[in-house]
């Protein structure tokens, strides 16, 4: 039921994009919560070498690459144990609805960040049903919330992310099932390194989301930026739209 509580302690997670930024922090995190295993999915299944030896067999590397549907069908046979689900790899393709490459962008960002998404849970859902307690945690972002015009497609792809918790905590409300959303602000990852602001740590997002496990959340704004927008949000979400729509404006003019 909405509310569940699912400490990582003894559990089983998958974590989609694990091999760097929010997804590894978060995959480290769960593992130093006591998680039996992390089935961490990447296309580089060399990229969590490093963190085997400290972890040894309870980190599973997965190769996952949401764009292939037979990746998709093969990680979800490895994982067959899981009881927390993570999605959390995602794409950033900027550009806004008045471009001459709308319909690209579009693609792209849907691909992996909906289509993606989707594919996997649905392939996980019947396992997560029979666990005695489960969660899926969606990441989405702020401009799930409220698109920035510069990041407009991208905006609307964690839109839809937003879309699809609301829609999945309903149907799945009188199950074991937790579904969290979790709305990340600017973080210091490969994904942002062009964007010029303040930026949160993957460490320090990766520990709310797992706090956010922990209390049975199902909302998580796991940054400065995001706290202070998720406040808002709450209360008037228009004045979020319209600050983010001045932030781009006055950008643009510097």
């Amino acid at each position: 039921m909405n509310g569940n509580k699912v400490s990582p302690e003894g559990r089983v997670a998958f974590v989609s994009g694990a091999n760097r930024g929010i997804g590894r922090a978060i995959t480290i995190e769960l593992l130093e919560k006591g998680a039996k295993k992390v089935y961490a999915g990447v296309r580089n299944l060399k990229s969590m070498d490093d963190l085997k030896p400290e972890y040894g067999n309870r980190l599973v590397p997965v190769f996952l690459d949401l764009r292939d549907d037979r990746s998709i069908i093969k990680a979800t046979r490895i994982t067959k144990d899981v009881e927390i689900l993570i999605n959390n790899a995602g794409v950033y393709e900027a550009g806004g609805f008045c471009s001459d490459d709308t319909l690209d962008s579009m693609a792209v960002n849907f691909e992996v960040n909906v289509w993606g998404l989707v594919k996997l849970t649905v392939s996980l859902i019947d396992r997560l049903k029979q666990r005695e307690n489960a969660a899926i945690v969606n990441v989405s972002s702020v401009l799930g919330l409220a698109s920035m015009p510069v990041a407009g497609v991208y905006s609307a792809s964690k839109a839809a992310v937003h879309s699809i918790t609301q829609s999945l905590r309903g149907e799945l409300f009188l199950t074991n099932i937790l579904v969290m959303g979790v709305y990340p602000g600017p973080i210091d990852t490969e994904m942002t390194k062009d964007l010029e602001m303040e930026k949160d740590s993957p460490v320090n997002v990766a520990r709310n989301v797992v706090q956010g496990l922990i209390d049975g959340k199902e909302y998580v704004f796991p940054d400065m930026m995001s706290k202070q927008v998720g406040d808002l949000y709450m209360t008037e979400p228009l004045v979020v739209e319209k600050q983010f729509a001045n932030f781009v404006s006055l950008e643009e003019e510097v």
